[in-house]
């Protein structure tokens, strides 16, 4: 697993989950929890961290950096 991205809200990270999950890339929060819990602590453990599996990363990055599309109003 390598970390594809952090978030300080967890709510950040669950968009992303859902447009890489959208694309057929399985993606988990990792320290939600945490971060739910004690969001003062949130930059001290470095937010919210989406990973994705080692052979899906760059796939991944290429999502990550592409604008998101707006396919309902085609």
């Amino acid at each position: 697993m390598k970390t594809l991205a952090a978030f300080s809200q967890p709510i950040d990270a669950h968009l992303l989950i859902a447009r890489l999950e959208g694309m057929g890339i399985a993606a988990y929060a990792r320290d939600e929890n945490m971060v739910t819990l004690d969001w003062l602590a949130s930059n001290a453990i470095g937010g919210v961290k989406v990973d994705v599996a080692d052979e899906d990363y760059e796939k991944a990055r290429e999502i990550l950096a592409a604008p998101p599309s707006d396919e309902s109003h085609e």
